[in-house]
């Protein structure tokens, strides 16, 4: 009897150990914070309405990815974003024009508001990239095509290749870094966007 108990209570045991999992860190991108002194003194009398980034089945999940220089992608396995990347980047890059106020009207993919432009956007690369010679940096690639919501010409289009130096060769690197690179990017698509104004007269 005694020999019953002791099997049936090292099996309780040993399974309770096998469900033990250590717990995921999720992370997010967050705008950068309101600058003080706006950097563009012209603004349009345009709307303009963000699309959404497409992107890959392989960087729409929320599995925080790495790159080795063979090429060989592989995820952490103990930390996620909160969101897909496509969806951070396109908030950080709305709160960046906002923040610019380049429109008279700035409205997100899921408003159903028709505006003058449209912004479309392909993320091609959104990794912490992992060097042989130990370092390691973030690494963004993605086009923006900017688009006469009318006539469906394209107007002007720009790919942006932001790379960013990790601290480390971890997960909480690879974040780090690629929140820098993410706000860099959306500081020099919000410049090109007001140059393409500029150049177009489209500004006051």
């Amino acid at each position: 009897m005694i020999r019953i108990f002791l099997l049936t209570f090292m099996g309780v045991f040993l399974a309770g150990c096998t469900t033990i999992t250590s717990p995921v860190t999720a992370y997010t991108l967050t705008p950068a914070p309101i600058a003080t002194n706006r950097l563009f003194t012209s603004q349009s009398s345009l709307s303009l309405k963000l699309t959404g980034t497409q992107t890959a089945p392989s960087l729409s999940g929320k599995a925080l990815l790495y790159l080795t220089d063979h090429q060989e992608v592989g995820s952490y396995l103990h930390s996620r974003w909160n969101d897909a990347p496509n969806i951070m980047i396109d908030r950080v890059l709305l709160a960046a024009l906002d923040d610019a106020q380049l429109f008279s009207t700035l409205v997100p993919k899921t408003s159903i508001s028709n505006t003058d432009l449209l912004l479309e956007s392909t993320l091609s690369s959104f990794y912490h990239r992992i060097h042989e010679d130990k370092t390691s940096d973030a690494h963004i690639d993605i086009t923006y095509v900017l688009i006469d919501s009318k006539t469906r010409k394209t107007l002007a289009s720009q790919r942006f290749i932001i790379t960013s130096p990790a601290a480390s060769m971890d997960a909480i690197g690879g974040v780090a870094a690629l929140k820098d690179a993410t706000h860099t990017l959306s500081q020099q698509c919000t410049a090109w966007i007001y140059v393409t104004m500029k150049d177009n007269k489209w500004t006051k």
